[in-house]
C-alpha cells in the first residue's frame, strides 16, 4: 500500500509543483472575473445618470410622486441614485436645454395622454437604459397616484415569487426565488465543475502512461510496483490534482460571492444560501464519475501507440456526457419520466442529469443511491481495466492493443511479454 500511496504523491507533486499549473488553476476564476467585468462595463456604458427632462402638456404631472427607486426586490425600495427628472414648461425650453447638453433626452407628454398614451421621446444620442426605465416607472407610479403612496408603490414594483418544496416530499424543504437563482443553479455548477475538471486534466491522464513508455523506463518501474498499483496511484494522484482544482475554485467562488454580495451590493449575492445536502449528492456522485472517465482515459492512453492519440480520443469521451445538456427540457418538464430516469442511472449521463433535477425539483433519494452505487462499480472496474491494459501493453513500444485483448483472451498477448 505504500508503494500505491508513493506513486500517487509523486504524480500529484510532479504535475502540480510547477508554473503551467498555477496557470491552469487561475484560469477559470479568471475567465470568470473577466466576463463578469467586462458584463459590468457594458451595463455601465448603456447608462446615464444626466438629466431627463419632460413637458408634461396633458397636465397629467401637476404634483407627481417620485420614481420609486429599484431595490434589492421587486417590492422593495432602494436607496440607489436616481437620474434627475427636469420638468419644463414648453417643448422649446427642453429643447434648447438638450440642444446645450444639459439633458441627454426629453419626453413630451401629449395633450389627449388620457386617451392616445402617447409620449414622444427625442434625443441627440439614445439615452440610457436606466434612465428609460425610470421615467417609465415614474409615469406608472403617478397613473395610480389617487391611491396612497405606499399602495402606489408596491402596484408599481410588481410581485417577488418565492416556491416552496414541503418537508415532507423527499428532498424537499428547499425555496424557489428570483433572489436566490444562484443557489437554484449551484447543482448545475458543481456539475459542470467536474466535467470541466476531466476535461481540463485529460492531457495529465494521456500521458500518465506514455510518459513512461516513450522514456523507455516501464521496465525500471515494473521491478519494484505492480501495474495495479502503478495505474492506481496514477490515477489517485491525478485525481488529487482536480480536487485541488475544484477546492481552489471553491475558495475563489466564496471570496467572489462575499465582495459581490457585501462590497459591490450584488443582489443576488445577498440571499446564497447553498443546501448542503444537494452538495453533498453532487459531489457523491462527481468524485466516482471522475475516476470512472480517468480510468477510461488511462486506459486509452496504454492501449494506443502515442499520448497525443489518447487526448483525442478523450475529446469524444466528453461528448456522451453532454447528452443531457441537449435534452435539457425534457429533463426539466418530466423529472419522473422513464428517459429522465433512464439518464439517471446510466453512468456516463448520470451527473449531468442530477445536476439538473436536483436543481429544479426533489429527486427520491433511492435513485440517487443506486447512481452513486452503479457509478462506484464502475470507477473500481475502469481502474482495474487501466490495470490490465498497462499490464498487457507496456513493452508494446508503438504498438496499439486491442479492445478484445484488453477485455479477454490476452493469454497469447501476455505469453508474447513473457
Amino acid at each position: 500500500m505504500a508503494k500505491f500511496w508513493s506513486v500517487a504523491w509523486y504524480e500529484y507533486q510532479r504535475n502540480v509543483f510547477r508554473k503551467g499549473f498555477i496557470l491552469l488553476l487561475l484560469s477559470v476564476p479568471l475567465m470568470i472575473a473577466l466576463s463578469v467585468g467586462v458584463g459590468m462595463l457594458i451595463d455601465s456604458l448603456e447608462n446615464n445618470n444626466n438629466p431627463v427632462g419632460y413637458v408634461d402638456l396633458a397636465g397629467f404631472l401637476v404634483d407627481p410622486l417620485p420614481a420609486p427607486k429599484r431595490g434589492d426586490s421587486p417590492g422593495s425600495v432602494g436607496d440607489g441614485g436616481q437620474v434627475p427628472l427636469v420638468p419644463f414648461q414648453n417643448e422649446e425650453a427642453a429643447r434648447a436645454a438638450l440642444e446645450a447638453g444639459e439633458l441627454q433626452a426629453y419626453y413630451l407628454i401629449s395633450e389627449d395622454y388620457e386617451v392616445s398614451n402617447r409620449v414622444d421621446l427625442f434625443y441627440i444620442t439614445p439615452p440610457g437604459d436606466n434612465a428609460a426605465r425610470q421615467f417609465w416607472d415614474f409615469m406608472q407610479i403617478n397613473r395610480v397616484s389617487n391611491l396612497p403612496t405606499e399602495v402606489a408603490r408596491r402596484a408599481v414594483a410588481g410581485s417577488n415569487l418565492v416556491v416552496y418544496w414541503p418537508e415532507e416530499v423527499p428532498g424537499g424543504g428547499r425555496t424557489f426565488s428570483e433572489q436566490a437563482f444562484v443557489n437554484t443553479l449551484a447543482p448545475v455548477f458543481i456539475g459542470l465543475s467536474f466535467i470541466l475538471l476531466f476535461f481540463m486534466n485529460a492531457g495529465y491522464l494521456a500521458q500518465a502512461v506514455a510518459r513512461e513508455k516513450e522514456n523507455r523506463t516501464i521496465e525500471i518501474l515494473m521491478t519494484s510496483v505492480s501495474p495495479g498499483q502503478l495505474m492506481g496511484g496514477k490515477i489517485v494522484g491525478i485525481a488529487a490534482i482536480a480536487a485541488t482544482q475544484l477546492l481552489s475554485w471553491t475558495a475563489f467562488a466564496a471570496l467572489a460571492v462575499w465582495v459581490g454580495g457585501r462590497l459591490l451590493g450584488v443582489t443576488a449575492l445577498q440571499h446564497v444560501d447553498i443546501d448542503l445536502r444537494i452538495v453533498a449528492q453532487i459531489v457523491a456522485l462527481g468524485i466516482p464519475m471522475y475516476v470512472m472517465a480517468a480510468g477510461v482515459m488511462v486506459t486509452l492512453a496504454s492501449a494506443l501507440s502515442a499520448g497525443q492519440d489518447a487526448s483525442q480520443m478523450g475529446g469524444l469521451l466528453i461528448q456522451p456526457v453532454m447528452i443531457p445538456f441537449y435534452l435539457v427540457q425534457q429533463i426539466i418538464e418530466h423529472p419522473a419520466s422513464a428517459l429522465t430516469i433512464g439518464l439517471s442511472l446510466f453512468p456516463v449521463t448520470a451527473l449531468s442529469t442530477f445536476s439538473f433535477r436536483l436543481a429544479l425539483a426533489p429527486v427520491p433519494l433511492w435513485q440517487v443511491l443506486v447512481s452513486t452505487g452503479v457509478l462506484t462499480l464502475c470507477a473500481l472496474g475502469s481502474v482495474w481495466l487501466a490495470g490490465r491494459a498497462f499490464r498487457l501493453g507496456m513493452l508494446r513500444y508503438g504498438q496499439r492493443l486491442r479492445l478484445r485483448e484488453i477485455l479477454g483472451g490476452h493469454r497469447h498477448a501476455e505469453g508474447g511479454l513473457m
